[in-house]
């Protein structure tokens, strides 16, 4: 065990927690730029890391080695900025503000939003016209005591909920951490990385072939951003994503959008994976297009549905199969492994008497009663406002189980984006139990919980139990990580809150001074009300049917991996296809399941472990070169060409 120096990653840390939030607060939503916590390697934080470690070098070398950050320490650091990102990114902190205040400046006659007000408890935003006023047109500031008396209510009571929440996920990821690294040793490719970064003397950076892989995207990107300033200069776009077929004959319309694009990072990131897993998350994309064309064939599909398709009325009914796909994941995962947690909870009631959780995060009673606590706390939450009892038990749950799944999925696949899109708690309840049949209110509850679950881009289990492995992997304690993680969690937060508000009220978060997308997400939770509300659906049939056959899919899958050494269909890769996320990045895959095929084939593990740090350079290089001209776009407010997008 290396002895950790707690104060100094903290001490480090902190200020740069505030300055993360701002970067995020001024580029993901003010500027067109490349946005930082779209990714599940977050690019913001692989940029700072990079800077930090190049720093610590620095001062190894002219301090001496006990003046500079040990490994432990670097992750620390690193598991800090990433609870940090996770905070303020994309679909937590990043949609949080703009869903507290549309319901109310978004209330027109036309959609009647005013009619469910009542459904609602008082703190779910501010109602003064006048202190939505500034938020909407801007040329204003959040520092004014009607502003503050205001909104410091809804902040406070929802941002004491989403720290329960990440507790919570917290205490679940601690559970199952010993039996995915140390039984299963899933190799959690996403940490590879700042793993490599973070080692004594970063012997990486020695490394000419890091440079050559790290050249690539440099001057690619350099150029692309250039371009983008310099109209005349030449540009070569790879990674922006393209449609493949513009003009087609029926059936073949019923491909919809056959997307490709290429990403240094995106074959980075496919190189450090096994070659079946690489090959089935190209295939499993490749299948489905093909369904979508069948479907089309046989008419059980519209011809002109696009790439967006809801898939519950329309053959191979995607959205469901995703669902049924990500709850088995989940569950099997719980369930292939119920030896281990039986143990784990026996554990936790008798007490641990041979020491077995002297190396965890928390011991097992500690995670257990927390998982527990915490879970009835978010469902005392609900459960004050009134409503059905079973709806937030049922809502959470499913949470949990999406949160395992993905967590699962990142353990074992290079999952570069997790924008799901459909795969929610929300979309789930209303379809298949039909929305018709839930009350007014049990609705409203519905809609006021899913405002963290539109967007799973910056979902947090993932990066808390990616912190407890790479501290582990670099030969920390991990005891002290959770107390470190709920206080880097928490001045992020403040530090998020200060840095939007400020941002809306001097911008105005309803003109073209700040990017839309983020505005319109707060808003799909009340629309969604709004049409469940006026268009009372019974259960969906076809969406049973849906779920079913996905969560027998990816049941078979698993089943058949057990019992055939070798099996080249990967479940976590048909889960993953069953959603969005995959359309932008399948190509990636497929050019890194061919290379590396080739370079097995031809020169061995030795050529592949010879050719790694090429393949880290793409990695790092690309998001080093987004990250710098995110930068440069946030401080001269330039939009520039976006290194990384979904």
């Amino acid at each position: 065990m290396i002895p950790v120096r707690w104060g100094y990653p903290i001490a480090v840390a902190l200020p740069l927690i505030v300055l993360n939030c701002g970067w995020i607060a001024n580029s993901e939503m003010k500027t067109g730029v490349t946005e930082v916590t779209i990714s599940s390697l977050f690019i913001g934080v692989t940029f700072i890391l990079f800077v930090v470690t190049l720093l610590n070098l620095v001062v190894r070398k002219f301090a001496g080695a006990r003046a500079a950050m040990n490994q432990p320490e670097m992750m620390v650091l690193y598991t800090m900025l990433s609870m940090s990102s996770v905070v303020a990114g994309m679909g937590n902190y990043g949609f949080f503000t703009p869903f507290l205040a549309n319901l109310f400046y978004y209330d027109r006659p036309a959609n009647g939003w005013h009619s469910f007000w009542y459904l609602l408890p008082s703190f779910i935003g501010p109602r003064d016209p006048n202190v939505l006023k500034g938020f909407y047109e801007g040329h204003s500031s959040f520092f004014q005591p009607q502003v503050l008396a205001a909104w410091t209510p809804p902040l406070l009571v929802w941002s004491v909920f989403f720290l329960i929440l990440l507790w919570t996920t917290m205490c679940m990821g601690a559970i199952v951490r010993r039996r995915w690294t140390e039984d299963e040793h899933l190799p959690f490719p996403v940490i590879a990385l700042p793993l490599e970064m973070t080692r004594e003397g970063a012997p990486l950076y020695q490394s000419k072939l890091l440079w050559v892989g790290f050249a690539v995207p440099f001057l690619l990107h350099s150029l692309n951003s250039l371009a983008s300033i310099i109209p005349t200069l030449p540009s070569l776009p790879i990674n922006t994503v393209k449609d493949m077929v513009t003009s087609l004959q029926y059936p073949w319309t019923g491909v919809g959008a056959l997307t490709y694009a290429l990403h240094p990072v995106g074959v980075g990131m496919g190189y450090l994976v096994s070659t079946d897993v690489s090959f089935s998350m190209w295939f499993f994309y490749l299948l489905r297009k093909a369904a979508d064309v069948w479907g089309t064939s046989q008419n059980w599909r519209d011809a002109s549905i696009g790439r967006y398709a809801d898939g519950n009325g329309q053959f191979p009914y995607i959205n469901s199969q995703g669902w049924g796909s990500w709850l088995a994941l989940g569950a099997a995962t719980l369930w292939v492994g119920r030896g281990y947690f039986k143990a784990y909870f026996q554990r936790a009631l008798r007490g641990d008497h041979h020491g077995v959780d002297r190396d965890e995060p928390m011991s097992a009673r500690v995670a257990v009663a927390g998982l527990i606590v915490g879970f009835l706390m978010l469902c005392a939450f609900v459960w004050s406002q009134g409503g059905s009892w079973w709806l937030p038990v049922l809502f959470l749950t499913l949470y949990i189980l999406l949160m395992t799944a993905l967590t699962r999925i990142r353990a074992e696949v290079a999952v570069l984006s997790s924008q799901l899109v459909w795969v929610n708690p929300q979309s789930m309840i209303t379809t298949v139990l039909g929305a018709g049949n839930l009350s007014k209110v049990d609705l409203a509850h519905t809609s006021m919980l899913s405002w963290f679950n539109t967007d799973y881009r910056a979902a947090p289990m993932p990066h808390e139990l990616e912190g407890f492995v790479g501290l582990k992997r670099s030969g920390g304690a991990l005891r002290p990580l959770v107390p470190v993680i709920l206080l880097a969690a928490a001045v992020a937060m403040v530090s998020a809150l200060v840095w939007d508000m400020q941002m809306y009220y001097v911008n105005g978060a309803a003109t073209d001074n700040v990017n839309g997308y983020r505005v319109s997400k707060g808003s799909e939770p009340w629309t969604n009300l709004q049409g469940w509300l006026q268009n009372p659906k019974p259960p969906n049939a076809a969406a049973m049917g849906g779920i079913v056959f996905g969560a027998a899919t990816t049941l078979l899958l698993s089943a058949l991996r057990t019992r055939f050494v070798g099996f080249p269909l990967h479940p976590a890769a048909y889960a993953f296809n069953m959603t969005f996320a995959n359309d932008f990045f399948w190509c990636d895959m497929f050019v890194a399941w061919l290379v590396k095929v080739c370079l097995l084939r031809y020169g061995g593990m030795k050529m592949y472990q010879t050719l790694l740090p090429l393949f880290f350079g793409l990695i790092l290089g690309d998001f080093v070169t987004g990250s710098f001209w995110s930068i440069v776009g946030t401080i001269f407010h330039l939009n520039l060409f976006r290194t990384f997008a979904t």
